[in-house]
């Protein structure tokens, strides 16, 4: 096979997978491994790929920070089934971790009518959401208060979710992607999730699937940090192979059931 036929095999690969090891490109095009990072190093320079350590990633889209307000409007029927199906999973006497997000605001509107349910959040919204609700006990962690996206961070709101101990943590996720694992626009949230899912026997992720290919500022952790993802169809084949791989059990919802709030479109 000529290189540049190669070369173009190795994108379609990468493009189908979201990602590829150098040893996995060399197996299936049988070269050396030596081969296959020329042809990488030429696709990168051609703005097609990312190349990572032992492989490339397809180019990401670029993440764009929004304010809270903004993010609650934006795929929003599909954020609401992912709500409801998450709090299915949530049993009486639980004590569970919610983040602060537009997802996480769904999860905690689908709570409603839950009974004997402890949750804990450092989300204002998510706080207010809950308080009117006699069968829900809601603590508020606080902290320094940010102005775009109603949520306390800070040393005491680190030192607060260390001390917690939860059934179920419900993390809410701006960006995902093969090879980068979950990463995130705000510095301030790696240690607040890490902390989060380290006080949680199970940690379930929550994202609409435009989160999908995208990459944020900083890496909040590798997929190992989740047992579950609840995300909304359709999902491509290679993003369910991906999380098999991971060992990360998808649960995939139609945002398209009964009883939708609005009128956002899919992502």
């Amino acid at each position: 096979m000529l290189a540049e036929k190669r070369r173009e095999e190795i994108l379609k690969v990468i493009t189908e997978r979201g990602s590829a090891t150098v040893g996995e490109l060399a197996e299936l095009f049988d070269v050396v491994t030596m081969t296959i990072r020329r042809d990488l190093e030429m696709l990168e320079k051609r703005n097609l790929l990312t190349r990572i350590h032992g492989g490339a990633v397809i180019n990401p889209e670029p993440l764009t920070a929004r304010p809270l307000d903004a993010k609650e409007s934006i795929n929003q029927r599909a954020k609401a089934a992912i709500g409801r199906r998450a709090v299915s999973l949530v049993e009486p006497g639980e004590t569970i971790i919610l983040d602060e997000g537009s997802t996480c605001i769904e999860v905690a509107r689908a709570l409603r009518n839950h009974h004997d349910v402890t949750v804990v959040t450092n989300g204002v919204k998510v706080a207010y959401e809950l308080t009117p609700y006699s069968g829900i006990t809601t603590i508020l962690i606080g902290g320094i208060c940010g102005r775009n996206n109603y949520v306390a961070y800070g040393h005491e709101t680190l030192t607060s979710f260390q001390k917690i101990r939860a059934h179920k943590y419900f993390m809410g996720i701006d960006a995902i992607q093969p090879g980068f694992g979950i990463s995130d626009q705000d510095p301030n949230q790696v240690q607040l999730k890490n902390a989060k899912a380290h006080s949680s026997l199970e940690v379930i992720g929550v994202a609409d699937n435009s989160k999908l290919g995208k990459i944020g500022v900083v890496q909040v952790a590798g997929m190992d940090i989740l047992d579950r993802l609840i995300m909304n169809e359709p999902i491509q084949d290679s993003v369910r192979t991906w999380l098999v791989r991971e060992q990360v059990e998808l649960i995939p919802v139609e945002a398209a059931e009964n009883g939708q709030r609005g009128d956002g479109k899919l992502g």
